[in-house]
């Protein structure tokens, strides 16, 4: 049997955007291995279409000898498709890329391409359209059951408090949970995120805070289940692109056309700031413009809580429709 290998280390959404790969190359008659790192294999579990995983630790393999080893790794598959810095560095200019100090108007042009087909692109499939795909287990099942078992008969909020980067927080989250907990006595909200998150969360009986405390399996299975998913550029965020459940989503280096052209049911709200969409990887705050009022980075402080608030009640308001 032919053996085709996909090499991502990437992070939570990295797998989400590349899992249409899996299917393609199972239906061409590979056997397909997913080379990835720990912290993103809960991502694919599940997958029917992948055989077998790779596992890359980190430093495993020194950074100078990276390229040697993929060319040994290549050797052994007849189809290998490295997808290493095909969003990161390939659609999000780096600091060390040229790329990264063109105007921004020159930027966008170039780099305002959907993340999703330009991954199955990569991997030889110039198909566009895709979303991700999530395949969930009978034991995810029971656990988002066990989950949402409190809140039965409650509209329930699923909201992702921050990414992987600073410029992915909402600073006015907590002022348009706590409207929209005030006006709707049947909504719960459950707040999640790494740990850290935890200084992002708000107090209110019916608001559960579960950052740091649920697995990220746990928290894009979620994602179908709920009655509205929001947050920022994120894996959660990927995971409910996977599903029709309504989304809304704040878009920060990232344009609709990267990230939201395909997604069901979603609402991509932006700041009205100069510098959006900057299509940038940003490491410090220095290369990010921020509010002078907030200090929070341009293109979140300029996303209006009302538009936020109409937002969710557009899809609470649809919900009550339906179950009238």
């Amino acid at each position: 049997m032919k053996k085709a290998c996909v090499l991502r280390w990437g992070a939570w959404g990295d797998l989400i955007m590349c899992s249409p790969l899996f299917k393609l190359l199972k239906k061409d008659g590979y056997h397909v291995t997913a080379h990835i790192t720990k912290r993103a294999k809960d991502v694919l579990k599940g997958n029917p279409y992948i055989d077998e995983f790779i596992v890359y630790v980190d430093d495993t393999v020194p950074f100078d000898k990276l390229g040697a080893y993929w060319d040994d790794l290549s050797k052994q598959y007849d189809r290998f498709i490295n997808l290493s810095g095909s969003i990161e560095e390939g659609l999000l200019a780096a600091p060390w890329q040229d790329i990264y100090n063109w105007k921004k108007e020159d930027r966008h042009k170039k780099l305002n391409v959907n993340y999703y087909d330009r991954t199955l692109e990569l991997g030889g499939y110039p198909i566009k359209g895709r979303n991700g795909e999530l395949y969930l287990t009978k034991d995810d099942e029971k656990i988002v059951r066990s989950r949402l078992k409190p809140y039965k008969d409650k509209f329930v909020i699923l909201w992702s408090l921050s990414g992987s980067s600073y410029h992915k927080t909402y600073p006015f989250a907590e002022q348009v949970a706590l409207r929209f907990l005030e006006n709707h006595k049947d909504a719960q909200i459950i707040c999640v995120g790494e740990t850290l998150c935890y200084l992002l969360e708000w107090d209110h009986r019916r608001s559960f805070n579960a950052s740091g405390a649920w697995s990220m399996r746990t928290t894009m299975a979620l994602t179908k289940y709920v009655d509205l998913v929001i947050g920022p550029e994120t894996g959660v965020m990927n995971a409910a692109g996977c599903f029709d459940t309504p989304k809304i989503v704040f878009l920060s280096h990232s344009s609709e056309e990267n990230l939201t052209k395909y997604w069901k049911n979603c609402t991509a709200l932006h700041g009205e700031a100069f510098c959006y969409p900057c299509h940038m990887l940003h490491y410090n705050r220095d290369s990010c413009p921020h509010d002078s009022i907030t200090t929070a980075p341009l293109c979140m402080a300029r996303i209006k809580p009302e538009d936020v608030y109409n937002a969710m009640e557009q899809v609470y308001q649809r919900k009550m429709r339906k179950a009238a």
